[in-house]
């Protein structure tokens, strides 16, 4: 079974505005931004995605292959990561 990846849901409060995401982490008393990019990461993540899901998003959504796709993601994932943003799960 793949992992299940989430962007955490306490303290967490954030909207999707012109294609980008604007969010507030309560807990950190921190604002962050995402661009377009991120943003159809950012709201799979909300719903709960595997990587394998996340990476089929970016190479639908741009005209990037699948190893690029890869690795953008996985530096994503690890700044959302480094900031408590991430939860994973079964």
């Amino acid at each position: 079974m793949s992992e299940i990846l989430r962007l955490r849901d306490e303290g967490l409060e954030w909207r999707l505005l012109e294609g980008e995401v604007v969010a507030l982490d309560s807990s950190a008393e921190k604002y962050l931004s995402v661009n377009r990019t991120g943003a159809v990461l950012w709201s799979a993540l909300a719903r709960g995605a595997t990587r394998a899901d996340l990476i089929a998003r970016l190479t639908e959504e741009f005209d990037v292959d699948e190893e690029l796709a890869a690795r953008d993601l996985d530096a994503f994932l690890a700044a959302l990561e480094a900031q408590g943003l991430l939860a994973r799960g079964a």
